[in-house]
């Protein structure tokens, strides 16, 4: 039996090496026939799985792998992953719990752990698991970047310019960690910084896709019009389906009074994604410009609605789109 599922093993590997998941699949199937106690076999049809995105799935083998090996880390860290990849964010976070309980030193677990927290707004957690992650790799500019963006949102702004400074210094060629600088330059107020930190970005990495996006919103802001405008629109290039893309360059052709320019743009956005309330009020605001009163109070009021179904009820956006509708006479 030993020697038969070695060579099931061997053959299962090729294939997902290959990236014939269903292969694999099959293989690992027939290991289970030969020994159903093997929490190898269940953990490797999960990662197959998982490799598929039928993370449910993914979840169920791992689960059964757990049930036969429950001191093995790395299960749980997988279990955890595919939890998180189904928006399961309490029992992704339990599971990546467990996983360092068994191996306090696995950096990937608090990494996932982090994100887990970011996600349920919980920040105290999140940046204790960003600094212990630190505290274990002392290298790892994707955490220093990380807390570096949560001391934004907090606005502690010395302590974010700390952080993103040093991951800067360990990711030299990171674009990302020079847009997270200049946003933190931006709050700290010195523009100049910022503006060298977002062309740095360019520099680095002209065809990242979200590195253009932050700069355009950079520039605009700046009301360095022309260059916002080529920002967003190699956002676009590098990546047709981001919808901020879009919007950006709705935003500079409004900024130029070209409305006509700043509606296709908003419309390109609802065709990628229809229920982007932004875009809807946005496209609003531009069709209020060419006096098309009518579909401009239809794309506002949908706007609100979707603001509404995302139980942002007393948000900023749904004051601007009121007061908008009161002006039109709504």
């Amino acid at each position: 039996v030993e020697l038969r599922l070695f060579e099931l093993f061997k053959k299962a590997r090729a294939a997902v090496d290959a990236r014939n998941y269903a292969e694999a699949l099959q293989i690992y199937r027939e290991a289970t026939q030969l020994d159903s106690r093997n929490a190898r076999v269940y953990s490797a049809i999960g990662f197959a799985q998982a490799q598929q995105g039928a993370y449910a799935d993914a979840v169920q083998s791992y689960r059964q792998a757990i049930a036969l090996d429950g001191r093995n880390a790395n299960f749980y860290y997988a279990l955890a992953f595919c939890l998180a990849s189904l928006n399961d964010n309490d029992n992704a976070a339990q599971a990546y719990q467990q996983a360092i309980q068994l191996d306090p030193k696995l950096v990937p677990a608090y990494e996932g752990l982090a994100v887990v927290y970011s996600r349920q707004r919980n920040f105290t957690n999140a940046l204790n698991a960003y600094r212990k992650i630190v505290e274990l790799d002392s290298k790892n500019a994707d955490a220093y970047r990380a807390l570096g963006i949560l001391a934004l949102q907090q606005r502690r702004i010395p302590d974010a310019l700390s952080a993103l400074q040093r991951a800067a210094q360990l990711a030299p060629k990171n674009g990302e960690v020079q847009m997270a600088l200049a946003y933190g330059y931006m709050a700290q107020g010195d523009v100049p910084a910022a503006m060298a930190a977002t062309n740095q970005a360019i520099l680095l990495e002209p065809r990242n896709a979200k590195v253009n996006i932050r700069a355009g919103n950079i520039l605009l802001a700046q009301g360095n019009i022309e260059e916002s405008l080529a920002a967003y629109r190699r956002a676009t290039l590098a990546n047709p389906q981001l919808v901020e893309g879009h919007i950006g360059v709705g935003d500079v052709m409004r900024t130029k009074g070209d409305s006509l320019g700043a509606v296709v743009a908003y419309r390109q956005a609802l065709q990628i994604q229809p229920k982007n309330p932004e875009a809807h009020y946005k496209l609003g605001l531009a069709l209020q410009n060419r006096n098309r009163t009518e579909e401009a109070i239809n794309e506002l009021k949908l706007a609100r609605q979707l603001y509404l179904n995302q139980n942002l009820g007393q948000s900023d956006e749904v004051r601007k789109i009121n007061a908008v509708l009161r002006q039109l006479g709504q």
